[in-house]
């Protein structure tokens, strides 16, 4: 035998073994009636049908016979299944990924030109759901559509305003996102009872409203979004968070220009159940908001880390970056031991980002050290910094944790404020290196020194936002914040008064003078304010606490 027969035989006979034919390895090639269908459809079809995201189906020879070159380019180099955590770096549940054996069989079967087999003795092909994966949802909310991005040009940013059904006691188990578009770079899900989100539609002529940072949160301690290559998944029953009895579902639409002209009209589905919520996982990002890769340049590593003050356990991991990136890892040390990878992803796609869940939750003791490592090349003319477009680029790593009781998760929660407010620290001292008049610059930086109680520098720079831009509401209204920690509750009424001159409807002006009311001892003013918030958004829970606590009689 010559060249590549006996890896052929080899592999020929390891199916054949496995198939409890031994006597004829050598002489049975592997066909697409015996061996291969049955694995295509196990391994490959839920993808690779008609409708599925896969580009072609699978499930009948017919269906191949365009595609073997590109079926063996894929398995040669590992592109397919689209797995990327490498194996031994974390046990994840539902691995899409084929073992040495299987990858074997598929070659020998190409290289031998694919040979049929017996077509008619294959019991039918399975069926695969089109459209929604996980059935049909319980609820699914109504976008907009009449949103149409035209020409070329940069990304576009754009957040729809989904009105929320009103009800109680629903618990979302899963959420499903179809872009139906390819221009649909990623999708964030926000939840927003104040009213602004829709103010801002409002006030918009067009459909939606534009910026970054729309009103509203995450759902608790949920990585609640959607990039090329996540595969939904139902949550576990001690996982599922809860929907609002009333508001809005915010979608946040990050989209490039792929087209002339495209319609923009994802489908958005909840899978639902009902009860008590349950203590709800924490989310922490390892984030890198300042980031530069310069032209021409290779392995340029991005590291992020923390201390586990208190013990959890570690549910999912879910990377994000853009275009350069080549390779991810999640390290723990515990203390004493060793450094553990829990994930590792050499070869990064950016087509293919997903969460991974554990297969079973990796507890890590108080003191862990968890480490992100991120590496970039960068072959292009231009340096590339942080940001939203997908030329520019990212570093994230987001983890989900289950603390072991109350205590520690409000200790991991201030780890989580204060390791944002950090990060955003140094990156708006960077920029505004750069661009010292950027007003949104300082209130950024303003707001993040308050979270790290750093509080001459935050008044400095909040200051300096609103002389540099008189009209920035955030700026006066979170001067007021400043004066109400120092109980200056004057100073902090004129703050809040000034931010409420400039929009009549911020809400949140008026919890602060109802909160400098209070602490003037002004009670029945400080009601009146109360209620004028919770007009605005009956939601604030500041705002129906603090004015129970005044209208409730002191004992004698």
């Amino acid at each position: 035998m010559g060249g590549k027969q006996p890896g052929r035989v080899i592999g020929a006979w390891l199916v054949a073994l496995l198939c409890g034919d031994a006597a004829a390895a050598e002489v049975l090639p592997p066909t697409f009636a015996r061996e291969v269908a049955p694995l295509l459809w196990k391994e490959c079809g839920p993808c690779h049908h008609p409708g599925g995201a896969g580009p072609f189906s699978v499930l009948t020879y017919a269906d191949l016979q365009p595609h073997l070159r590109a079926m063996r380019l894929a398995i040669v180099s590992e592109e397919m299944p689209p797995w990327p955590p490498e194996a031994g770096h974390g046990d994840f549940q539902q691995p899409r990924r084929l073992d040495r054996i299987q990858r074997q069989l598929l070659l020998d079967w190409l290289t031998q030109g694919a040979p049929s087999g017996p077509l008619d003795s294959l019991p039918p092909a399975p069926s695969f759901p089109t459209g929604w994966q996980l059935g049909t949802p319980d609820l699914i909310l109504p976008f907009p559509t009449n949103f149409i991005v035209e020409g070329s040009g940069n990304d576009l940013y754009r957040n729809f305003v989904l009105p929320l059904p009103p009800g109680s006691q629903r618990l979302v188990r899963g959420l499903e996102f179809l872009p139906d578009s390819p221009g649909i770079h990623h999708a964030r899900f926000l939840l927003d009872t104040s009213g602004n989100a829709r103010r801002l539609d409002d006030a918009d002529p067009a459909c939606g409203f534009g910026g970054t940072m729309p009103p509203g949160q995450l759902p608790e301690g949920q990585l609640a979004g959607w990039v090329p290559g996540r595969q939904p998944m139902l949550l576990p029953a001690g996982q599922r968070w809860p929907l609002p009895d009333s508001g809005d579902f915010v979608v946040q639409l990050h989209v490039q220009r792929t087209a002339p002209r495209e319609i923009i009209a994802p489908r958005i589905g909840l899978y639902l159940s009902h009860g008590s919520p349950p203590e709800l996982p924490v989310r922490l990002g390892l984030l890198a908001q300042w980031l530069e890769i310069p032209a021409h340049s290779s392995n340029q590593v991005v590291t992020r880390s923390v201390q586990l003050p208190a013990a959890a356990r570690l549910l999912s991991v879910m990377p994000h970056a853009h275009l350069l990136a080549r390779e991810v890892e999640l390290t723990v040390i515990r203390p004493g031991e060793e450094p553990e990878s829990l994930l590792l992803i050499r070869h990064w796609r950016f087509n293919w980002q997903d969460e991974y869940r554990y297969r079973d939750p990796v507890l890590l003791p108080a003191g862990t050290r968890i480490e992100s490592r991120i590496t970039f090349d960068n072959p292009s003319d231009q340096h590339v910094r942080h940001g939203p477009n997908s030329t520019d680029e990212m570093a994230e790593l987001w983890l989900q944790f289950s603390p072991v009781d109350g205590e520690a998760r409000d200790r991991i929660l201030e780890t989580v404020r204060r390791l944002h407010a950090s990060e955003t620290v140094l990156a708006f001292t960077e920029r505004l290196r750069e661009t010292p008049k950027d007003a949104a610059g300082h209130l950024e930086l303003g707001k993040a020194l308050a979270v790290l109680n750093r509080d001459e520098e935050s008044f400095e720079h909040l200051a300096e936002a609103a002389d540099l831009n008189p009209g920035l509401v955030e700026a006066h209204y979170h001067i007021g914040l400043s004066y109400l920690r120092r109980e200056l509750w004057v100073a902090a009424a004129r703050a809040f008064s000034e931010a409420l001159s400039l929009d009549a409807r911020h809400q949140r002006s008026y919890v602060g003078l109802g909160l400098a009311a209070a602490g003037a001892h002004r009670n029945q003013e400080a009601i009146q304010y109360f209620e004028r918030a919770l007009q605005l958004n009956p939601n604030d829970i500041v705002a129906r606490t603090r004015k129970a606590e005044l209208q409730t009689p002191r004992s004698p």
